[in-house]
């Protein structure tokens, strides 16, 4: 890895954090973890391009559920950690579909037992509870799902079996992390999202959330505040361009498809090449195929994390 090469790693990693442990992602050897080798998601969710570029849309559609809003409100410290929910929503994709099956199923296990303690009441007064099955499968199926629209557009075409296996891998963790209900098809995915519409909204809270990442603190101090909120505003709208129409509508982060292709799209294909030159193969798809093949899985894992 070069210089340039390293600084553009690290500058992403200041956000996403490191994904490189040989505990998460190397351990016994031969073990295919919880998707495998052979797996669509091994593929899909091994392109660092395609699943950065499909965090904004993710985490925002999550949010527009207001019981999903309200919990990340009770539980989140995103105002004095901007990145954490991007650094442990990336892990969790990253050790769920790379990592070893202890490291995988605990995180899983973890990630719920955190959840137990985020219940209350929602600004409107309707109860809301963090393991509740729809919300959980409502979480789980937004990641997925704008990661198949990130791969197609900055990577290569998928075929339909190819979604419908990747939906399927993916379910199974959803189903594990309490998730009822998760698609495993493109036309579940399509139904359940469907069923899902009238549930969400615009609420305060998202609002707030919004004008957060208006002015989240990720460009250099000092930068004119006009120009400040223009490229935030820049940032965001290109984030949100994987979305669906009608959730850019609903957000308000709509713009034309002319702006889309002249302004929008060479920025992020000419991003997510940048981001994929930069980090060759990621530690943990190298880390994880020495584990699975296992060949030298132990010593070729730390060769790698260092």
């Amino acid at each position: 890895m070069n210089a340039l090469q390293r600084g553009i790693v690290g500058s992403i990693e200041k956000v996403s954090g490191r994904h490189d442990d040989p505990a998460v992602y190397g351990g016994p050897a031969g073990d295919p973890g919880l998707c495998g080798p052979d797996s669509v998601s091994w593929k899909i969710n091994g392109d660092v391009g395609a699943v950065g570029r499909a965090g904004t849309s993710a985490i925002v559609m999550e949010l527009l559920h207001p019981s999903v809003m309200a919990g990340v409100q009770q539980l989140s410290t995103y105002r004095e950690d901007p990145f954490r929910r991007a650094r442990t929503t990336l892990g969790y994709v990253l050790t769920t579909t790379f990592g070893n099956t202890e490291a995988a199923t605990g995180l899983i296990d973890q990630v719920k037992r955190i959840h137990g303690y985020v219940e209350g009441k929602r600004p409107d007064g309707v109860p809301f509870r963090a393991l509740d099955p729809q919300l959980l499968a409502w979480v789980h199926t937004m990641i997925p799902w704008m990661i198949i629209r990130s791969y197609e557009r900055y990577n290569a075409p998928l075929t339909a079996e190819e979604k419908d296996r990747y939906l399927a891998e993916q379910a199974v963790i959803g189903r594990m992390a309490g998730g009822e209900g998760v698609p495993g098809s493109m036309a579940e995915l399509e139904e359940f999202v469907q069923a899902m519409r009238p549930y969400l909204a615009v609420t305060g809270q998202l609002m707030e959330f919004f004008d957060f990442l208006l002015t989240a603190p990720f460009l250099p101090s000092g930068t004119p505040p006009a120009i400040d909120r223009a490229l935030h505003s820049y940032f965001v709208r290109a984030g949100m361009s994987l979305a669906p129409d009608w959730v850019r509508r609903m957000t308000g982060y709509y713009h034309s498809p002319l702006r889309q292709k002249l302004v929008v799209e060479p920025y992020l294909r000419f991003d997510a090449r940048l981001t994929r030159w930069a980090f060759g193969e990621p530690a943990y798809v190298a880390l994880a195929k020495a584990r699975a093949s296992g060949d030298g899985a132990e010593q070729r894992a730390r060769s790698i994390a260092t």
